[in-house]
């Protein structure tokens, strides 16, 4: 016991059991972040003192007290609860969620409504976009699937389906990447060997790795500008860039911001804004509950965490993609150059590649990256090279794009190797990202058809539905391509995309 909990807790777990509960009550060990240590302790005290004593972890710490009998009829209830879970495969119920027209977090919430449950409940290995049909896996934490399968009934444009339950619910990152089906409609090309050509070459050469426009928003005001605003703990300027009239907002949004701009009214503004709009409700909520509109810190802090972390996130992808056109434009795109990154091992394509959420964790294991000497040249390729994202724990490249990176973050008063804030969330300690990508399972078919409106695919729905694949007319006038990718974690189709059809840079 000592070895775990240390000689000072052990002598007062000794005092609680020699006084059995009456003089301490309890007994709280120091706060322990591991979680396989407090899992390690608990284990011991069931299996040495089950019959006396009860364990249960209370904001870090382990609370150590006298087995009551309201805990003993817990115990046995929790045990027979768990006994059927185990009997039906395990405790979490995996399912297929299809959804359209909506991104992965607007669905979750939705079901959350539905099912009056905390939204601790499902979780998922990536995110997917809005603007696609989509189908991924979901797990949900001790709920049944027949409950589950009684919300199709209410759900418009989502559906769920094939339930199983497993012993392990689904964490961020646990995917290898996603495949698509992209139809391109209306091609206008010389001749179809001009498509097989430009797609041979997506094929073997792959395509410049750059984040999608969808990292930066798209409204007139991006998401990186308002994460470089954050990092320089401008606060005032984030609340004005987030609460400020811009263009493209729909006519209540336009009002709710004319009103706060005009008149700085919290409380009016916060009933004039779309629930939608997130953030800027967080903020004013904030703003009311202070009495004054002047910790704008603390409104930034009260909205949810993943918001506060997509907008520091985009400021890293923002430099990136920025840094890999410099790259690419003073080395080129065949070979690594001298002072180029590349990691060591194969870490960075289970772990690292980028993750929305964890991407400023420290908790995650070192990626060891190695400097390219001349001699290193001819054992690596283009693809294996990296560029680092912004942070304090990464290495920059040892040649010319180190200064691009400090040219262009001075430009915004931050230093690339200064990017600890007293805000744990905004202390990026950096990752890396490949710099080309390039595809697999890549096919790709071309369609003759007339009417501009006739689906040229199907989904997952159409096929269990028992639609028909659409047909080829010979002599139509309407020419679509159809193609089949798979990318890995955290590559954008977008930028497949703008590689095959030649357009300009998407990067803001």
């Amino acid at each position: 016991m000592k070895s775990l909990l240390g000689d000072d807790i052990t002598e007062k777990v000794k005092a609680l059991l020699n006084k059995e509960g009456q003089d301490p009550l309890f007994v709280d060990t120091k706060p322990e972040k591991d979680k396989d240590k407090r899992t390690i302790i608990h284990q011991f005290f069931k299996k040495h003192f089950g019959d006396k004593l009860n364990t249960e972890t209370k904001e870090g710490a382990i609370r150590i007290s006298m087995h009551t009998s309201k805990t003993r009829n817990d115990r046995r209830n929790k045990k027979h609860e768990l006994d059927q879970w185990e009997a039906m495969g395990g405790s979490f119920c995996r399912f297929v969620l299809y959804k359209e027209n909506r991104d992965t977090m607007e669905a979750i919430n939705l079901l959350c409504k539905r099912m009056k449950v905390h939204s601790r409940v499902f979780s998922y290995a990536g995110t997917k976009d809005r603007r696609a049909i989509t189908v991924q896996k979901v797990t949900a934490s001790k709920i049944k699937a027949e409950r589950l399968l009684g919300l199709n009934a209410r759900l418009h444009d989502m559906k769920l389906g094939n339930f199983e339950y497993v012993k392990e619910g689904l964490k961020l990152g646990d995917l290898k990447g996603n495949h698509f089906v992209i139809t391109l409609r209306n091609v206008q090309v010389e001749s179809e060997e001009i498509i097989n050509k430009t797609m041979n070459v997506l094929k073997e050469h792959g395509f410049i790795n750059y984040f999608g426009m969808q990292r930066f928003g798209t409204s007139s005001v991006s998401t990186y500008e308002i994460g470089r605003a954050l990092l320089q703990n401008n606060w005032e300027h984030a609340v004005d860039l987030i609460l400020n009239p811009r263009d493209g907002d729909s006519k209540d949004q336009q009002q709710a911001r004319q009103h706060w701009t005009e008149n700085h009214d919290a409380k009016k503004a916060l009933e004039l804004f779309p629930k939608r709009c997130v953030a800027e409700c967080h903020i004013l909520s904030s703003f009311v509950k202070a009495g004054h509109n002047k910790d704008c810190a603390g409104a930034i802090i009260s909205m949810p965490r993943n918001l506060r972390l997509m907008y520091v996130h985009a400021y890293q992808s923002y430099v990136w993609n920025k840094m890999v056109s410099e790259r690419l434009h003073i080395f080129g795109c065949e070979r690594p150059a001298v002072g180029d990154l590349v990691i060591l091992g194969e870490e960075l394509e289970d772990d690292i590649v980028d993750n929305d959420v964890l991407i400023n964790s420290e908790d995650k294991k070192e990626i060891k990256v190695k400097i390219l000497k001349e001699e290193d040249i001819p054992n690596y390729t283009i693809y294996d090279v990296v560029l680092p994202l912004p942070g304090h724990l990464v290495i920059y490249p040892n040649n010319n794009i180190f200064e691009k990176y400090k040219e262009l973050m001075w430009k915004d008063h931050l230093d690339p190797r200064e990017m600890k804030r007293s805000i744990k969330d905004f202390s990026l300690s950096g990752t890396y990202r490949r710099i080309m990508g390039k595809p697999i399972d890549v096919s790709w078919k071309t369609l003759r058809y007339n009417d501009p409106k006739i689906p040229l695919s199907l989904n997952d729905l159409d096929i269990i539905n028992g639609k028909t694949e659409p047909e080829n007319v010979a002599d139509g006038t309407l020419l679509a391509l159809r193609i089949h990718i798979s990318l890995s974690t955290s590559q954008y189709a977008t930028m497949a995309l703008r590689e095959l059809l030649k357009t300009s840079i998407l990067e803001p």
